[in-house]
């Protein structure tokens, strides 16, 4: 049995015979390409927002290294006056340390630093294990002694 197709452009007032199989073909064809272009999308907005977010991550998190390197500064200049000039040399190499850190973070792009850690992995997928298991431990204690001050108040 053959049923009429009418999705031809406006301009077109001609109706074409089309056999059933053909339109229910046609009509499952264009779901399947509208669900995957969908999909794309989808997929391509989740991505850039992923990125978007790391980015921010990247730059608070280099912005309190700075913070941190800053500190240690002055606290080598404490440890000068109480101390001694040879241990605050200590704290400024340390501090200098820290800083070079967050400077080489912050001169990275997100796309890099995820190649980095892929490559960790590979070549070394037993330290990587270990760092995500005291990672997640600490995660886990800071995110239960939270839960433990909030309950208390």
């Amino acid at each position: 049995m053959a049923t009429k197709k009418t999705d031809l452009p406006e301009s077109t007032d001609a109706v074409i015979d089309v056999p059933a199989e053909e339109a229910g073909k046609t009509t499952v064809t264009k779901a399947k390409e509208r669900i995957k272009e969908e999909a794309t999308s989808l997929k391509t907005q989740a991505t850039q927002q992923a990125r978007d977010y790391a980015t921010q991550g990247k730059d608070k998190a280099t912005g309190a290294i700075k913070d941190v390197s800053a500190a240690m500064d002055d606290a080598a200049k404490s440890v000068d006056e109480r101390l001694g000039e040879n241990y605050g040399e200590y704290a400024r190499k340390a501090a200098g340390a820290v800083a070079a850190f967050a400077d080489k973070l912050d001169g990275k792009e997100v796309d890099d630093m995820v190649r980095d850690v892929e490559n960790f992995v590979r070549r070394s997928p037993a330290v990587a294990i270990g760092i995500a298991a005291v990672a997640g431990f600490a995660i886990a204690r800071l995110v239960k002694s939270g839960l433990g001050e909030t309950d208390d108040a």
